[in-house]
């Protein structure tokens, strides 16, 4: 054996060999590019396709969400009674046997309060300025009685409440 190494195509048929290389190197390119082809045609196709079934599959979805989020509305709501029925049970019904006003209750007394209130003014007026009536100057004209000289004095404002001057 010769140690020189002779190059392919130096060698007699290498021709035809190498031919057959190019060609199927070629058609394995070519095959490349129409399997790219087919891939980017099929996928606008299918993309197209799951576009209308997306659509055609809107409906059904909506349901089946708006049916699911009742379901979890209805079991949040179920349990936030339940946690409320808890509260009252453990909490507030044992408090019920001290007497304390709710909220609603102080707002009634103080609308209570403010009617009484306008009332007290609007009698106190009428007391400030009296119709002078003839029986009613001889009656005023009689001397206040004194307390006993053992007794407590009587307050101001009691005095002014209760005419006294």
């Amino acid at each position: 054996m010769s140690k020189r190494q002779t190059t392919l195509v130096d060698r007699p048929g290498n021709e035809q060999f190498l031919a057959g290389a190019q060609e199927s190197v070629r058609k394995l390119w070519l095959c490349g590019l129409g399997a790219y082809s087919l891939a980017t045609r099929t996928s606008a196709r299918a993309f197209a396709t799951l576009v209308e079934e997306g659509k055609a599959l809107r409906p059904k979805a909506r349901r089946q969400i708006k049916q699911t989020s009742a379901e979890l509305v209805s079991t949040a709501n179920e349990s936030f009674d339940r946690g409320e029925r808890l509260f009252r049970d453990r909490l507030l019904q044992p408090l019920n046997f001290m007497v304390l006003a709710s909220k609603r209750d102080v707002q009634h007394l103080a609308a209570r309060l403010g009617q009484l209130t306008t009332e007290v003014r609007k009698l106190t007026r009428s007391d400030d300025a009296p119709a002078v009536n003839k029986s009613v100057a001889k009656t005023s004209a009689k001397p206040a009685v004194r307390p006993a000289a053992g007794s407590a004095p009587v307050s101001e404002d009691a005095a002014t409440m209760l005419g006294a001057s």
